[in-house]
This record gives structure tokens, C-alpha cells and sequence, in this order.
């Protein structure tokens, strides 16, 4: 017994029933496309958090880690939606049994056995490998398996993407759907409303490094409001594409949900299409929210509950340099065709082809929806000089990882070369395709 067991107890004085496994996820391409209804292309890594689980007292809930910056926490059932200030790590709990809640997914049965979870983690937080969402992953699985509840993993990969909004990120669902749904050996193509899952073979002469910024990304403290203001200037750039469309005789548009929408069916436009509208329905100059009003022919109160609602009663204010919504359009439906290539490189083992690809994503993402940082393009412009074949920031931005695609007879060279470019206290690891969320001891 070690790791997640030895502590559980250790700490309570009896054998875990369950140790669960809740990989993190590295996104090859795809950024911010998800909650647009658009494509993806992650894949879940070895890289985890390791909770073993057990019943505890009833009507309470224990969380402890083996990290002492996390405390141990113990709250009772009842008290689950009182949460925690922002940032704080139970708050993920209580995110995942609300929205297992919400889905009706538990009742009563986790009132009366309790519930017990200590969670050693080799996954590094903040960096962007989405170790937040694998929490909730974990702590939902060691819920209904304590409660013993069946589910079935696309769904609950849905409900899971919802449940997370309520520690105050709207985002989209790639996270959770790749943690529990990750193959060996794979990346999956996870397209959105409806939630469906390809896998794709990733495998070759090629291998994948990451390179930590040093930025540290906290979706759920200190970033929050950049990242939710991606997806409010997507809902408010896509509100106002409508409004053009119906007036140049385009009616059809205005049914589209999400930008998404536009390139499924029944609509089935190309990428290209979509592409070149964005120029003509949306002007460059960013814009106010005075001006959306009169746009969209809009009260304030209106504007606010339809397009800027990030929480129950909270709003999202206008930014000091306005709404940037024709860049974040060409941004999003120029990303979900590079998805679509990649996914034909990955088949083809077109690496040139695929690094290509993972070049214009960053500089799209770097330019036009103005997520990375210094730090990262410095990283990604450094791969370049040492042999990487493609780079690219990895996950939500504003920090975190850059990812790096190298062809494995150039691995050791590509190495010594971005630290001597950059030090050797420079932290790069090498990720691959890993399972998604699994039960690695049941007793």
C-alpha cells in the first residue's frame, strides 16, 4: 500500500474501498472551440490525480491531500452549495455532487454513508493541464461509486461540464470528456451539442514535449475574468453576425446556437464560407456596450441577462478596451478547421503538415483571441530555433505549458538546445495518449 492508501490510512484509520485514477489532458489543437459547438483534439496524459475513497460518518464529507497547501476539509451533506472563496480546492467537490445533483444522479444515499476522499496528485496544478477538471472528475466518480450509482461516461461527461460552472468558469465540455474517455494511444476528436467522441490514432516517430512557463493559470481565482470574457465576446459576436445576416437576406443564420451551428447541419456551411463573412458582419474596432445595445436593438438589463450572465447574480462588466468580437470569431472558426486538418495528419502521420498546423494555432491564438503571454512565446519561438517540428500554447492561455512536437531522433538535441536557449532550471516533460479516468483498486 502507498501514495493515496498509506495516507487514507493513515489519517482514518481503515482501508480505502476504492483508489481512482482522474488523468489531466493536453489539447494538440482546439483552443476555446468547445463552448462554441465546435471540435477539439485533446488527449488524457499519465500525468493524474490518485484519490482513494471510502464511506466515512454519515450526513459529513471528508477531503483531505497529501499536499499540505490543500487543508483537509470536512462539510456536511447539507452544506455542499455553501461555498468556499474562490480558489479554494473543496470548492470542487462541491461542484461535482451539485451538478451530479442537478442530473439526478444522487440522492439520499450520500447522506447516509458519508464520504471520504484523500487525494495525492501527480499532476501539477495551474500549468494548464486542466488538473482542475480532473478533480471534479475524480470526486463525482468517488461519489457514485460510494453511493454505488451506474452512469455511463458520455453523459456523465456532460453533466460534469456544467456541474463546473459553478465555480465561476464558463467554458466548454473537452476537459471533462477526455479525462474519463481518454485511450491509449489516442487523441480524440470531441465535437460538441450533441457531445460526440472519435478517437484518433497517435502514433509515430513523433514525440511530445511540454515546457512550463512559469505562469501560473488559475481559471477559478485570479483569471477568471479573462477567461470568461472569451466566451461572452463569442456569444456577443455571434448575437451580432445574426443581426447582419437578417439583414442581408440571410434568415437561416439567426437559428445557430453557437458558431457551430453554422458548419453542421442543416446549415452545413464551409469554415471557408463562415470565414469570410466574419469581415463583412463584424467590424474590427472593438465594441462598447452602449453600442451592442443599439446593435442588437437591446435594453442594458436585457444585454446583461442574455449575453453577460457569468454566475446566478453576477455580470460581466465591459472590458477597459472594449468587446474584441471580430477577433474572436475568426479566431474560433479558423481553429476548428485547423482541427479538422490535424485530425488528417494525424491519420496520414503528416508531421510537417501537423506542425504547420500547430504554428498557426498559436499565432491565431496569440494574435486574435490574445490568450498567451510573453513567457509562452518565448518558449514557442525557442522550439523553433531547436528543432521542434510544430509548438503551441496548450489549455485555456494566459500561462501554462507550451506544447512542442518533436520527431524522436531529434529528441535529445531538441532538449539540450531549449535549455541552453533558456536555462537549465527550464521545466520540459514528455506526455503521450494515456487512459481516461479509471478504478485502480476495488476491494
Amino acid at each position: 500500500m502507498g501514495g493515496a492508501e498509506a495516507e487514507f490510512a493513515q489519517r482514518w484509520g481503515g482501508n480505502a474501498a476504492r483508489v481512482i485514477r482522474a488523468p489531466g489532458r493536453v489539447n494538440l489543437i482546439g483552443e476555446h472551440t468547445d463552448y462554441n459547438g465546435l471540435p477539439v483534439l485533446p488527449f488524457a496524459i499519465a500525468q493524474s490525480h490518485r484519490l482513494a475513497v471510502g464511506a466515512g460518518r454519515p450526513g459529513v464529507i471528508e477531503i483531505a491531500n497529501a499536499d499540505p497547501a490543500y487543508p483537509a476539509k470536512a462539510i456536511r451533506v447539507e452544506d455542499v452549495g455553501a461555498f468556499s472563496p474562490a480558489g479554494e480546492w473543496d470548492n470542487y467537490l462541491r461542484a461535482a455532487l451539485l451538478g451530479l445533483r442537478d442530473a439526478g444522479l444522487l440522492g439520499t444515499e450520500l447522506e447516509r454513508r458519508g464520504l471520504r476522499v484523500l487525494v495525492a496528485s501527480g499532476l501539477p496544478a495551474r500549468v494548464g493541464l486542466s488538473s482542475s477538471s480532473a478533480l471534479v472528475v475524480g470526486f463525482a466518480l468517488a461519489a457514485l461509486h460510494v453511493c454505488e450509482v451506474r452512469y455511463d461516461r458520455l453523459e456523465l461527461a456532460e453533466v460534469l461540464a456544467e456541474a463546473e460552472h459553478y465555480v465561476g468558469t464558463r467554458g466548454g465540455g473537452m476537459d471533462q470528456t477526455v479525462c474519463l474517455l481518454g485511450r491509449p494511444g489516442h487523441a480524440l476528436r470531441i465535437d460538441f451539442f450533441p457531445l460526440q467522441v472519435e478517437p484518433v490514432p497517435f502514433e509515430g516517430d513523433v514525440e511530445v514535449y511540454l515546457a512550463d512557463s512559469g505562469v501560473h493559470v488559475e481559471k477559478s481565482g485570479r483569471n477568471r475574468s479573462q477567461y470568461n470574457r472569451r466566451p461572452i465576446e463569442c456569444r456577443l459576436a455571434l448575437a451580432v453576425f445574426q443581426a447582419w445576416a437578417r439583414a442581408n437576406g440571410r434568415p437561416e443564420l439567426a437559428a445557430a446556437r453557437y458558431w457551430g451551428d453554422l458548419v453542421k447541419p442543416p446549415l452545413g456551411l464551409t469554415h471557408e464560407a463562415v470565414s469570410s463573412m466574419i469581415p463583412q458582419a463584424l467590424a474590427p474596432i472593438p465594441y462598447s456596450t452602449d453600442g451592442l445595445e443599439e446593435h442588437l436593438g437591446l435594453r442594458e438589463t436585457d444585454l446583461r441577462e442574455t449575453y453577460l450572465t457569468v454566475g446566478a447574480d453576477d455580470y460581466f462588466a465591459q472590458p477597459s478596451d472594449g468587446f474584441k468580437l471580430r477577433q474572436r470569431a475568426a479566431h474560433v472558426v479558423a481553429e476548428a478547421w485547423r482541427v479538422e486538418e490535424a485530425v488528417g495528419a494525424l491519420r496520414r502521420t503528416d508531421w510537417p503538415e501537423l506542425g504547420r498546423l500547430l504554428d498557426a494555432s498559436h499565432a491565431s491564438c496569440r494574435d486574435l483571441y490574445e490568450i498567451s503571454c510573453p513567457e509562452l512565446d518565448r518558449l514557442v519561438e525557442a522550439a523553433g530555433y531547436a528543432g521542434a517540428v510544430g509548438s503551441r500554447l496548450t489549455g485555456a492561455g494566459f500561462g501554462g505549458c507550451a506544447l512542442h512536437l518533436v520527431r524522436r531522433a531529434d529528441a535529445a538535441g531538441f532538449l539540450d538546445t531549449m535549455k541552453r536557449l533558456l536555462g537549465e532550471s527550464l521545466s520540459l516533460f514528455r506526455v503521450g495518449p494515456s487512459g481516461g479516468a479509471e478504478i485502480i483498486k476495488s476491494l
